[in-house]
């Protein structure tokens, strides 16, 4: 991963930031990552990989594209529909 990717984790962390959520860094591994928490240290990692035509991407730990990496405030809102997805999901019973 470049310098760049993290760049990218960066501007996603910042939009993250404004929507209230917490985020913490990990660009120690490969690939550097950035941990989102709904509560306590319950989270997702999101990690940059090129996508079609190289064009990066925000990815879930699950694989799951989020936006292209020149879109931060479009993987925010992604995240959030998976979020509200998953609270739905547990409080129905996974029904």
């Amino acid at each position: 991963m470049t310098g760049q990717d993290m760049g990218h984790l960066d501007r996603l962390a910042a939009a993250l930031a404004r929507a209230n959520w917490t985020t913490e860094k990990r660009y120690d591994g490969s690939p550097p990552l950035l941990r989102v928490f709904l509560s306590g240290r319950v989270g997702e990692s999101i990690r940059v990989k090129p996508g079609v035509n190289g064009v990066p991407w925000f990815v879930s730990s699950t694989g799951n594209p989020l936006a292209p990496c020149h879109d931060a405030e479009r993987a925010v809102r992604e995240m959030a529909t998976w979020w509200d997805a998953l609270i739905r999901g547990a409080a129905d019973g996974w029904s």
